[in-house]
């Protein structure tokens, strides 16, 4: 057998891959190049939501965050009382808290008619403060969770702040609505 033929035809095999390999990978590069330019090239489609029903999406989302506010009151309460841990606790509140920065995402996204900006801004600050409110519990629970026997009264003291200020955006949402 011929050593000379044998090194030729393998130095034939490697040109021909080689040829193969950089033309595959000049093809992968431009679609991955392709690909990134559809995300970074701006689009300028702004799209927004125009809500047809304002009264009634406004009394859905005061209504909803009553129910958030009800649920934590409780639970709260069961973890002042013994009844849930304060790891439980800090599990609910961070999902509430969650929910209500869903809620003002909802809130902010939507084009409103400009006679209700006002009122949907109330109650974006009214979010806003009873999701202060959610943090501070946390803290509390955080302090029970680290010593049980913490003095937490002035902590609790604090929270008053936070749920007077939800409500008075509260009642200014509710007298900015239009008539």
């Amino acid at each position: 057998m011929d050593f000379n033929y044998i090194i030729g035809y393998d130095f034939r095999i490697k040109l021909k891959s080689k040829k193969g390999f950089i033309i595959t990978a000049g093809v992968l590069a431009a679609i991955t190049v392709a690909s990134f330019a559809v995300w970074f090239i701006p689009q300028n489609n702004q799209s927004s939501i125009m809500i047809s029903n304002p009264k009634d999406e406004l009394d859905a989302l005061i209504d909803q965050q009553k129910v958030i506010s009800e649920s934590d009151k409780i639970e709260f309460d069961k973890m002042l009382s013994g009844e849930i841990t304060p790891e439980n606790y800090i599990v609910i509140a961070e999902i509430s808290s969650g929910q209500i920065r869903s809620m003002i995402i909802t809130i902010m996204e939507p084009d409103v008619p400009e006679q209700w900006t006002q009122s949907y801004s109330a109650l974006v600050d009214s979010l806003r403060a009873y999701n202060t409110y959610l943090r501070e519990t946390t803290v509390i629970a955080e302090k029970l969770k680290a010593d049980p026997a913490s003095d937490i009264t002035a902590d609790k003291a604090n929270l008053e702040q936070y749920l007077t200020q939800a409500q008075d955006s509260l009642a200014a949402s509710n007298n900015a609505r239009p008539a």
